[in-house]
């Protein structure tokens, strides 16, 4: 039995016990309706929550609110036969019998949610009915596919196999396989430091089940170890040899670039693009994209402008306006701490690609590279997803697979929580919309609060 397989089988059993614990709430006589809420709402779209919630309550302390169904049951989606249950979507904090959150603007109501409920210490103090109007119907279903970064092989070692990875990648791909996706796509950094294992154990992993897993590489992928041959050898079967997978459609003259367009995307395109060294922060040196690629990847957004493309490329960039820290991909607390490792603002190939960003609007670009966990959007809302008020291309941060970090507002430090947290997407294209719903690999749970709707 593949490696893969094996895991999977070893970890079912462990996450049918927490997804049944994520699912716990409690109906008490007694405590129901100690709470008020009240959903006000940015807009008139089906589907979409943003807008403010607030809670009144005579009890003070910590309110989660979560979507619920007709019934007022907490809200789940069928996985292998198990139940995948979404998390709170957003928190509030009672104090002087009042509290309230904002609901960012691309926050989307889950299809099925028919109710808010309003939990405290998982007893439900309030269940609201969500306005007929407001509820999600996206329309028919086009395709579904997976997005995760940043595996790092031979990086992490808090379990007992001596490579995190080799468990989190394959309970991704175990939980991703449950939603019938057609390929997994990656922004790279698939490796330690560009090591022939880490490839292996990629294309072993990645090779057992039943869609292909694309990737480009990351920085650490073209750090000390890395070749192109061991590259082309063992990561994204089918692209560089001779005979290509159906969808292979174009291959750079770099060996490493490619578009894959399979039919069932009905035209629309999955670009990777990979960078080329390690190379941050001084704009007079700094690159990490080459003319030719720049050349080769404005070629293809213009053959591809009028479909919906899917661009993953490891590093972000920063805010063009304001505090460049608080872009998609980063964030700032108040001590200075951020990851400061961003694509060189003012680099000749930075300004050249934040160009094309600008001008091709029909992208969704998925970078990693951070790490940032996605409930780190409370310290910058922007971390996840923004287009800069419709002035950009879609922008989608990808947490970790293996190392999801944390911090806090007023902290100078870093919670890497390898073993404790596992985070990638499942993207869903529809007719007229995107909805990328954020997961928690390791307890099988998807991620309310980083649940997001697009329009094409």
């Amino acid at each position: 039995m593949a490696l893969s397989k094996l895991v999977a089988s070893f970890l079912s059993a462990f996450m049918s016990v927490v997804i049944a614990f994520n699912g716990i709430s409690i109906s008490v006589p007694f405590f129901a309706d100690t709470a008020e809420t009240e959903y006000v709402f940015a807009n008139e779209k089906a589907g979409s929550a943003a807008g403010t919630v607030t809670v009144e309550s005579k009890i003070g302390g910590t309110y989660k609110l979560f979507w619920g169904d007709e019934n007022g049951e907490k809200l789940f989606v069928d996985v292998k036969g198990m139940a995948a249950y979404y998390s709170e979507f957003a928190t509030v904090r009672v104090s002087g019998g009042e509290g309230s959150a904002e609901i960012i603007s691309f926050t989307a109501i889950p299809e099925g949610a028919e109710t808010v409920l309003t939990v405290k210490n998982g007893m439900v103090a309030d269940v609201t009915e969500i306005p007929e109007n407001k509820i999600a119907d996206f329309g028919t279903k086009e395709y579904s596919f997976g997005a995760l970064s940043d595996l790092h092989f031979n990086r992490y070692n808090g379990s007992l196999s001596g490579d995190d990875a080799t468990i989190t990648f394959p309970n991704a791909l175990n939980f991703i396989e449950g939603f019938g996706v057609e390929l997994v796509g990656m922004s790279g950094d698939i490796s330690a430091d560009g090591e022939r294992d880490a490839f292996e154990k990629f294309n072993t992993i990645s090779s057992a089940y039943g869609f292909p897993v694309y990737t480009c590489t990351g920085n650490h992928d073209v750090s000390d170890d890395y070749t192109l041959a061991n590259w082309q050898e063992l990561v994204n079967a089918g692209v560089y040899g001779e005979t290509k997978k159906d969808g292979v459609k174009a291959v750079s003259d770099n060996g490493l670039d490619f578009v894959y367009a399979p039919e069932k995307a009905g035209g629309d395109a999955f670009i990777f693009l990979s960078q080329y060294q390690w190379s941050y922060g001084d704009p007079a040196t700094s690159r990490i994209l080459t003319d030719e690629q720049l050349n080769w990847l404005e070629a293809q957004l213009e053959t591809y402008k009028d479909r919906s493309v899917f661009l993953f490329f490891h590093t972000f960039l920063a805010n063009a306006e304001g505090e460049p820290m608080m872009g998609e991909g980063n964030l700032l607390t108040e001590k200075g701490h951020h990851y400061d490792l961003v694509f060189t603002p003012g680099a000749p190939d930075e300004i050249r690609f934040r160009g094309m960003m600008e001008k091709y609007e029909n992208v969704v670009f998925f970078n990693g590279h951070s790490h940032w966990a996605y409930a780190m959007q409370e310290i910058n809302p922007q971390l996840n997803i923004t287009d800069h008020n419709g002035t950009y291309a879609t922008m989608v941060h990808l947490s970790s697979v293996s190392s999801p970090r944390t911090t806090k507002i007023d902290s100078d430090d870093t919670d890497e929580n390898y073993m404790r947290k596992s985070e990638g997407m499942i993207v869903t294209v529809y007719d007229d919309c995107i909805v990328f719903t954020a997961c928690d690999f390791l307890r099988g749970q998807l991620l309310a609060y980083a649940t997001y709707v697009v329009e094409k």
